[in-house]
């Protein structure tokens, strides 16, 4: 294998810091709005174009599957035309779909037009993290990505709130709404950024492309319709088998591809593998923490989903804080100590979760929520920068491909997972409480079996978050005893 790789991306002249990150925060922030935006208002569009639930349901499947697919092309994408470039063409992408979006006649025009606006939002999450360690200087790149990460957190906060409330008025604004915050962010993006030219003699791994958006489509549908398909089906054995061959084939044709799509000896870097692992077992617990939890509110409590999200809202102030701080308080505790801390605050609630009842007070519930965000602010931050800080200048691109592409699949897993598990442990439980009440089942039951299942789902999920702790702990060796002659893997990469 004779390409020389580390002049695939050259790293940008050093960009004054709040100009670059104010650019990268707005980019992150449209994308991230359109990828949320839709979570509460999908149901709207049933009456608004008289439509059933199967077919408005590819709003956000096809807008998923897209985004999905072309993670993997990010890193050869930045290497291939610049960054700068590519951020200006996917703001503007995400930019002109919304638009196209707003201007929808019937459901299968907005499905198209989602589909095209998942293409561009794939590209900006590891597009903004890897310009993050091309633009900001060393010292401050942890703070650069606490700032960065919470432009995700404010638009998963606000998103299904404010298009929520905009479908009520006028549905078109749940997409147009960004339009003037792209169009800023464009123009800061032009004059502010400093110049970059790709590699122009790179060629693109169509092969790779063409195994890995079959993988991830894959992965995508087996996880999304786990709960109804069922372990045994049909369905779900195919798309597992096309999902597992595609990864083998995919690892095995990068190997050996001279220009790979994604540098996978990157993981030859042990604290990159060691992170990036850590960010996927996190990732895991985030996400099956914040689907269940609004279940168990609005199934066994009773509440609205306004209701619920006003609940949700002290949380997301905390994590907001907490991801905000995080890059502060790196420089007085080190990132591993912020990755156990909060790791254990993740792992002591979602525990506590795992003993709610119906006697649960809405206040106990909001606490818990807010200690777990805690804990997520404070572990995310740190867990990213110690990925991308560890890897070679050249292959920030590629290693911040990596990252989004597997977090993503991760997310669909722990979702698809978790509710196949919780459906599981609902049957048994309906099962036995209908066997002592002579076969029936009235609502109090229902309810109680409910929260069992919940219960269940949550002690599952703390085993996984307990993984992080060890894993936490190893990292602080490394740390602590850096390798003779510099990191092996980077030399070799480098040299490549």
């Amino acid at each position: 294998m004779s390409a020389n790789l580390t002049h695939a991306a050259v790293k940008l002249k050093p960009s004054p810091f709040w100009p670059a990150i104010s650019i990268l925060f707005l980019g992150s922030f449209v994308g991230m709005y359109h990828v949320v935006s839709l979570n509460v208002s999908l149901h709207g569009f049933i009456a608004i174009f008289d439509v059933e639930l199967q077919q408005v349901q590819w709003i956000i499947t096809g807008f998923t599957l897209t985004s999905g697919m072309v993670a993997p092309i990010s890193g050869y994408a930045m290497n291939r035309f610049g960054s700068k470039p590519l951020f200006l063409c996917t703001v503007a992408g995400i930019t002109a779909s919304s638009i196209l979006c707003a201007c929808a006649w019937n459901m299968e025009s907005l499905i198209a037009f989602r589909v095209v606006q998942g293409l561009f939002c794939g590209f900006i999450q590891p597009l903004s993290l890897a310009m993050i360690y091309q633009l900001i200087e060393k010292d401050r790149q942890m703070l650069a990505v606490s700032i960065w990460s919470f432009s995700t957190i404010l638009s998963t906060s606000i998103g299904p709130t404010l298009s929520g409330w905009l479908q009520v008025h006028n549905w078109h604004l749940i997409f147009l709404v960004t339009v003037p915050v792209g169009v800023v962010t464009l123009i800061m993006a032009k004059f502010m950024l400093p110049e970059q030219q790709g590699n122009r003699q790179l060629k693109m791994d169509w092969l790779g492309f063409g195994i890995a958006s079959m993988g991830s489509a894959a992965f995508l549908l087996l996880f999304g319709n786990l709960a109804e398909w069922g372990w045994t089906s049909e369905w779900t054995i195919l798309t597992a088998l096309i999902a597992v061959a595609s990864t083998g084939l995919f690892i095995w044709q990068q190997l050996r591809c001279e220009q790979p799509l994604l540098q996978l000896r990157l993981f030859q870097n042990a604290m990159y593998t060691l992170s990036v692992v850590a960010s996927l077992v996190l990732t895991f617990a985030l996400y099956a923490g914040v689907f269940f939890m609004p279940l168990f509110l609005e199934e066994v409590k009773g509440l609205s989903p306004y209701t619920t999200g006003m609940l949700f809202l002290p949380a997301a102030v905390c994590l907001s804080l907490a991801t905000f701080w995080s890059g502060r308080l790196n420089r007085k505790f080190g990132p591993v100590k912020l990755l156990f801390a909060g790791s254990l605050l993740l792992l002591a609630t979602t525990y506590y979760f795992s003993h709610i009842n119906l006697n649960t007070s809405l206040i106990a519930i909001m606490a818990g929520l807010m200690i777990r965000n805690i804990g997520t602010g404070l572990s995310s931050t740190p867990v990213t920068n110690m990925s991308m800080s560890h890897v070679p200048i050249s292959y920030a691109g590629h290693a911040s491909a990596l990252i989004n592409w597997l977090r993503s699949i991760f997310s669909a897993m722990a979702i698809g997972i978790c509710t196949s598990f919780f459906h599981a442990r609902l049957a048994i439980h309906e099962k036995h409480l209908s066997a002592g009440n002579g076969g029936e089942l009235d609502n109090l039951d229902r309810q109680l079996a409910y929260t069992l299942g919940i219960q269940d789902t949550f002690l599952a999920v703390s085993w996984i978050i307990a993984l992080a702790l060890p894993i936490s702990l190893v990292m602080g060796k490394r740390l602590a005893v850096p390798a003779p002659g510099g990191n092996r893997a980077d030399t070799h990469l480098e040299r490549r």
